[in-house]
């Protein structure tokens, strides 16, 4: 009797097993979320990766649809969700919620459904939104309970010259609190969420200590070019460019890299098209002018004895500034780049007025030496001339379509004079190719005109089978024979030599 209540419990036992293993098995090797599990309410249980998603989608809708307030004492400001671009992180949460009793070894798997089938399982809610805009609503918020720090600055005076203008604290709202706050309301379910905020003390990101541990001191160097300021679009290209420039400051040892801080040159970024050189042609392109930012500022760092990294010459000569003194750029192409070399910061300032543009770099005046750059073109390369036929011009005419300029291999040299010593630095050579002269040379014919017979007066046009004797006599001279004369048009003019 004993033997057969044994044999019965080990039995069940064995069924009860395999009804687990069973169970295990079916529901791991399911791509389905396991019963019992939820997301802020939502079931995902039986549900697929899609299904699921969809189901968070219907929440997100929903939370979107509440009324936000964002409320300091008796002043309220709206917030829809849209304006910070929230959204649920969907695909993340069915992955977490998927990974429940379908992950890990066959025993852990076996645990985890076990858990949820007794107590459930919560996943928890992944939403995303975009911190700056969230900020920089607290931001407006903060003009109009508040007041925003103000950073020290650097005021360039008449005889160059810098005073700092000290910083100042402000007083603004809580951002870091009231986003907390934010995601903390959002798992509520009221219809109506309110945020209450804060202020509290908003420090400058650049004190007057700070500042002034700057070591900016005064003038290092100074350089200005010319342009015409007639040429709108290419004028305003480079008020646009000198203005990305004005008030930069760069660190000691760091580098700086042109097309880093003025960004890309085209239409969409707010450039307009003028001259630019493009495959050793003057062409229309955004941004024509930029070089001639670029090339201001490289003589002025030249100037301060900063250390060039990457300096390119144009193709072509340019009627800015001397051979070999020119920077050309093209973004993500060719760059400028230089670096502060000294123990102090350098500020960067730029001017446009008229039509002339001036670069200073002010800093650390105790490492200011006097500096010369020489030039010296090692050889000439006279442009070739090109016929080019043209239709459109009388025959032999001959026009300058494009007038040619002389190409140059230039040398360039810093002469630093540092305690009684001077110093000959090498600096990039330059190779301007020379511009092709292009001749238009017409080919048009011209016709010959042939004099029409005059008509003769009525009175002395003969009548039809009129006599002989009432037409006039035409006597030939003896010993002459009648014949066709042609009168020969003028020939062309041989093409000139290309």
């Amino acid at each position: 009797m004993k033997l057969a209540s044994r044999a019965a419990l080990i039995l069940i036992l064995v069924i009860i097993v395999l009804f687990a293993l069973g169970i295990v098995l079916v529901y791991s090797t399911q791509d389905r979320v396991l019963p019992k599990v939820q997301a802020d309410g939502i079931i995902l249980g039986g549900l697929s990766k899609e299904e699921g998603q969809k189901a968070l989608l219907r929440l997100e809708e929903e939370l979107k649809s509440k009324s936000v307030v964002l409320r300091y004492q008796d002043k309220n400001w709206p917030l829809a969700l849209n304006q910070i671009s929230f959204k649920i992180d969907t695909a993340t949460i069915m992955e977490e919620a998927l990974a429940v009793g379908h992950t890990g070894s066959f025993f852990r798997r076996g645990r985890d459904i076990v858990q949820v089938w007794q107590k459930g399982h919560q996943v928890p809610l992944v939403i995303t939104l975009n911190k700056e805009k969230f900020y920089r609503i607290l931001d407006r918020i903060t003009k109009e309970v508040g007041f925003l720090p103000q950073d020290a600055a650097f005021q360039v005076l008449n005889n160059d010259a810098i005073m700092i203008i000290p910083a100042r604290e402000g007083l603004g709202v809580n951002k870091q609190q009231a986003y907390h706050n934010l995601l903390a309301s959002l798992n509520k379910k009221e219809k109506e969420l309110i945020i209450n905020l804060s202020l509290t003390s908003l420090r400058p990101k650049r004190t007057t200590q700070e500042a002034r541990a700057m070591g900016l001191k005064g003038l290092l160097s100074a350089y200005t070019t010319s342009f015409e300021a007639s040429n709108y679009d290419r004028a305003y290209n480079i008020r646009v460019a000198a203005g990305a420039l004005d008030g930069l400051t760069v660190p000691p040892g760091q580098e700086f890299s042109f097309n880093k801080v003025v960004g890309p040159r085209s239409s969409e970024t707010g450039y307009k098209n003028a001259r630019i050189i493009f495959n050793n042609q003057f062409v229309l392109g955004p941004g024509g002018g930029v070089c001639q930012v670029s090339t201001t500022l490289y003589n002025a760092v030249l100037l301060a004895n900063l250390e060039i990294i990457t300096r390119t010459a144009h193709s072509l000569p340019v009627n800015y500034v001397p051979l070999g003194r020119d920077a050309t750029v093209a973004y993500e192409a060719i760059d400028l780049r230089f670096r502060n070399n000294t123990e102090s910061y350098i500020l960067v300032k730029s001017f446009v007025s008229g039509g002339s543009l001036t670069f200073k770099i002010y800093g650390n005046t105790d490492y200011k030496v006097p500096v010369k750059i020489n030039t010296v073109i090692i050889k000439a390369f006279e442009p070739k001339i090109v016929y080019e036929a043209d239709p459109n011009l009388k025959k032999g005419e001959e026009v300058i379509r494009q007038k040619g300029l002389r190409g140059y291999q230039v040398t360039a040299e810093r002469v630093v004079t540092e305690d009684s010593q001077i110093k000959r630095e090498p600096l990039p050579g330059s190779l301007y190719r020379p511009l092709k002269q292009i001749v238009a040379v017409g080919t048009k014919e011209e016709k010959a005109e042939v004099p029409l017979p005059e008509e003769l007066p009525a009175e002395n046009v003969p009548e039809e089978n009129a006599p002989e004797e009432n037409v006039p006599e035409r006597k030939i001279p003896a010993g002459s024979t009648p014949v066709d004369v042609t009168v020969p048009l003028a020939a062309a003019s041989p093409l000139p030599p290309p």
